[in-house]
């Protein structure tokens, strides 16, 4: 899931394929408040810009501690930006109920990040998963 406005989120580092094939990024499944799977996995690319370890992948501010935001460094729009959470999600298909508190600052996280850069038509916004899946 992006904050993003226009475009798609097949060029950010989400087009990178994560341990298993899975879908990554903003609205992925296990790690992330309760539903097993582990807290960080270096081959995961989310994972290691949520440690700082991807040189060059500014994080913005968000006020959620277990969530981080950063611009696509392929934008397909010109407000095109990534909430993760900081804890490893292999894939959207393995949410569970339990989760949707966290997809939900996730979205809220995006929208705020907009509203910061001037980006108001909150009704152009597209909430888009690893894979495409668009919300």
């Amino acid at each position: 899931m992006a904050g993003e406005e226009g475009g798609s989120s097949g060029s950010s580092p989400a087009a990178e394929p994560s341990p298993g094939g899975g879908e990554a990024g903003a609205a992925g499944g296990e790690g992330a408040g309760g539903g097993g799977g582990a807290a960080y996995d270096g081959k995961c690319v989310f994972c290691r810009i949520t440690h700082g370890e991807e040189a060059g992948t500014e994080l913005l501010p968000c006020e959620h501690e277990d969530l981080v935001c950063f611009r696509d460094i392929r934008p397909g729009a010109p407000h095109h930006y990534l909430v993760v959470p900081k804890n490893h999600i292999g894939n959207c298909k393995t949410l569970k109920s339990e989760h949707i508190p966290l997809v939900e600052r996730m979205m809220a996280v995006g929208k705020t990040v907009l509203q910061r850069n001037k980006f108001n038509d909150l009704n152009d916004i597209r909430y888009v998963s690893r894979k495409g899946s668009v919300w």
